[in-house]
């Protein structure tokens, strides 16, 4: 059994799609959107959740800079809600880093998982998220008391999947592959990752691909790790 558990924070303890509706939803009301679109509250969530991953996509490719994803994700957003450019409220990815990261939503399961391995094990935190934003989640939700370490990709200067940010989690931790495993949910930045650095990693994924590894577990709630540690 390991001694070092390691977990990803977006989307596997903190809720991500949840805080960041909840965000949305009140920046829609506060600029007054309804009144710059025939588009709905609804479209206005779906086509930012699909601009986000658009820009987010550029940037881990290191085609885009952090500035240029914060805000552009935004203005395309009212862009395709046919928005007219002098109406764009262009502060409003500034209001949304403000709020969002205030956000208090965990994964179902999240807080009783760590309870619960926290007296057993050290446990230790890797994210590819932005280091302001990421620690100021931390500790509005109340997460950073169970963490030993704290691994952000934007201080490493890589991203997961690369071996760096894997690398220097371990050194964090003062641990070794072999006494660490990792509990993540995206397939290739999270699971693949970790297993291409030399670690077991637990794939949290409600719906499985066909992938399958001799060093990955797949479970579909965070539960299932407190009969398995």
């Amino acid at each position: 059994m390991p001694k070092n558990i390691f977990f990803d924070l977006d989307h596997t303890l903190w809720d991500f799609d949840a805080n960041a509706e909840e965000t949305l939803r009140e920046l829609y009301h506060t600029y007054s959107v309804r009144y710059l679109s025939h588009r709905s509250e609804q479209d206005f969530l779906t086509i930012y959740v699909k601009k986000n991953e658009e820009m987010w996509g550029l940037y881990r490719q290191n085609k885009i800079t952090k500035e240029v994803l914060r805000s552009k994700r935004f203005i395309d957003t009212f862009r395709e809600m046919e928005v007219d450019e002098a109406d764009i409220p262009h502060n409003i990815w500034e209001k949304y880093l403000e709020i969002c990261p205030t956000k208090t939503i965990l994964i179902p399961g999240a807080r009783e998982l760590l309870d619960y391995l926290a007296g057993s094990y050290d446990l230790h935190l890797i994210t590819n998220g932005f280091a302001e934003v990421q620690r100021r989640k931390l500790a509005h939700s109340d997460l950073a008391k169970y963490f030993k370490s704290l691994t952000i990709s934007e201080e490493v200067g890589e991203q997961k999947p690369h071996p760096l940010v894997f690398e220097t989690a371990l050194k964090n931790a003062k641990s070794k592959a072999k006494t660490s495993h990792y509990v993540g949910d995206n397939l290739e930045a999270d699971i693949k990752g970790a297993i291409a650095s030399g670690w077991y990693a637990y794939w949290y994924a409600a719906d499985h691909t066909d992938f399958s590894h001799q060093k990955c577990t797949a479970i579909k709630h965070l539960s299932e790790l407190k009969a398995i540690f």
